[in-house]
């Protein structure tokens, strides 16, 4: 079988590495780099199809609510380093090994 150009041999083990959804650059412009404003129709976090997350539309309703209220009620809250070099963690689950962040409270 042939798949993008990429022989795999009858019997060869094939691992879908669900962290790469949503980083191919055709679709998505720039993949490595976080955008909110990014037009991210298409994309895979909640599956596809007949097994589409029944607990998508929730989630993103909490999503949508928590990142509106994050900084109204922590407006002191600021990224404390320069985004190129946080450090991202090395394996199929992508995510930041962390989060450097500074809270100045109001008043």
């Amino acid at each position: 079988m042939e798949i993008a150009g990429t022989k795999i041999p009858a019997g060869e083990p094939v691992l879908v590495l669900l962290g790469s959804a949503n980083r191919d650059p055709r679709p998505f412009a720039d993949p490595d780099r976080f955008d909110i404003h990014r037009d991210a129709r298409g994309h895979l976090g909640f599956s596809h199809g007949v097994h589409h997350c029944p607990g998508a539309p929730p989630a993103r309703l909490e999503a949508t609510i928590a990142l509106r209220a994050l900084p109204e009620r922590c407006p002191g809250l600021a990224l404390d380093t320069g985004p190129d070099t946080l450090v991202w963690r090395p394996s199929m689950m992508r995510g930041l090994l962390r989060l450097p962040v500074r809270f100045t409270p109001a008043g």
